[in-house]
């Protein structure tokens, strides 16, 4: 396959004359972890205003597309309040805000399962669905006038959101300002743009994690998470017209240097083979899709074509912050005994907090503010760290300006 094809197929979007730089935000799904993304964020707004970067086109996947969407709801205020904006949507978040107790809804789910062995019912979710339908709409009322309003306007020219659809293709919900066209098909990667005027329910179909959310209905039609196909919707911001990409995403923006010095003693066991499966998912599309990015950009360096700077933010390692939640968890929860967080406890028997794989499922459902505090805190100082680079952005400025004229690549 052309590698073009895995970035964009077709042309950009079409964006109005005599506008200067079109900064794109992507922001990568992380459930929990979208907190790490939400300090980066608090860092990276106001740095792009004060290089005269302010972003255009918002787009995300799971978290990232809450983070992504009222990063554009308030994109018309003073880029500090817009970042303390984000970053209070994520300190207001708690454990019971997102889902009910997994102990509680464990009877019902064994029914459900029972009924589905005698073709009386279907087993779909696992977790409660209605404290986080609840916790969405209250939420983001708030913001759907300023959405509108900006993208109305055209201080915003796009936000996107991705899910995945049931026929294991990816939708990406898109927010147009007027001019702006939909993108084509990526056939290369079977993504689909679908028109529409982002609601809460767009959002949540974005973030329903499959087994764990029930799947939502948006037009007739069932999405579930879009980070099971696209966790870093890298291509969909090169359709929509962008000439710089900021990303953030709570992985490494490579591979590991080198295999593990030890090889393992044992078999991997379940939590082993789920982390597995989730760093497949999460971030080797990712790492591929920068590479793939980069690569285009030296082919085309000095040439005709549109040359697309990206600066990326994430964690040195793959496990930091599945370390930093089993150390959260041990110092909050060690000796103690409190009802009220049995279920946890229980999730906690299940898989531990030992080992750095079983802190980094961990990672995932924590929505406690003792693990959201530090991962905004984490965030906040790689943001700065890349930020403080006299180079952040790869290709160089001085060597990736957008020739007039040019075409996506």
């Amino acid at each position: 396959m052309n590698p073009e094809v895995v970035i964009s197929e077709g042309p950009p979007a079409r964006k109005r004359r005599g506008r200067g730089p079109q900064v794109a935000i992507v922001v990568a799904g992380a459930v929990a972890r979208g907190a790490f993304e939400a300090g980066a964020l608090s860092v990276l707004v106001p740095w792009l205003a004060r290089h005269r970067l302010r972003p255009t086109v918002f787009v995300g996947t799971s978290s990232g597309a809450i983070n992504a969407t009222l990063l554009a709801a308030t994109a018309d205020l003073e880029p500090d309040d817009s970042a303390e904006k984000l970053l209070a949507f994520w300190r207001s978040l708690t454990l019971r805000s997102v889902f009910g107790s997994p102990l509680l809804r464990l009877p019902g789910v064994a029914a459900a399962y029972l009924g589905q062995l005698f073709g009386q019912s279907h087993v779909v979710n696992l977790l409660a669905t209605s404290p986080r339908v609840r916790l969405a709409e209250r939420a983001f009322a708030p913001y759907a006038g300023p959405l509108r309003s900006n993208i109305e306007s055209g201080r915003v020219q796009a936000l996107a959101v991705a899910a995945t659809d049931a026929s294991e293709r990816t939708t990406v919900f898109a927010d147009l300002a007027p001019g702006v066209s939909l993108p084509g098909t990526n056939r290369g990667r079977a993504i689909d743009y679908r028109a529409t005027d982002v609601t809460f329910k767009h959002v949540l179909a974005s973030s329903a994690v499959p087994f764990l959310f029930h799947p939502v209905e948006v037009d007739g039609r069932y999405y579930t998470d879009g980070g099971v196909r696209l966790n870093a919707p890298l291509a969909p911001a090169v359709a929509l017209g962008a000439t710089r990409v900021v990303a953030v995403a709570t992985h490494p923006e490579s591979y590991p240097a080198a295999p593990p010095a030890r090889p393992q003693q044992q078999p991997p066991d379940f939590v082993d083979s789920a982390v597995s499966v989730l760093g497949s998912l999460l971030a080797d599309r990712m790492v591929e899709d920068l590479q793939t990015l980069d690569k285009l950009n030296a082919t085309v360096n000095g040439g005709s074509a549109r040359l697309i700077p990206r600066l990326f933010v994430g964690p040195t390692t793959r496990h930091e912050l599945g370390e930093l939640a089993a150390n959260v968890y041990r110092e909050r929860y060690h000796g103690r005994r409190i009802v009220d967080d049995l279920d946890f406890r229980l999730l906690h028997a299940l898989i531990g907090a030992r080992e750095k794989n079983n802190g980094e499922l961990l990672s995932y459902a924590y929505f406690d503010q003792a693990f959201i505090e530090p991962s905004i805190h984490l965030g906040i100082r790689y943001a700065r760290n890349k930020t403080g680079d006299s180079a952040p952005w790869r290709p160089s400025p001085a060597v990736a300006q957008p020739t007039p004229g040019s075409t996506a690549p």
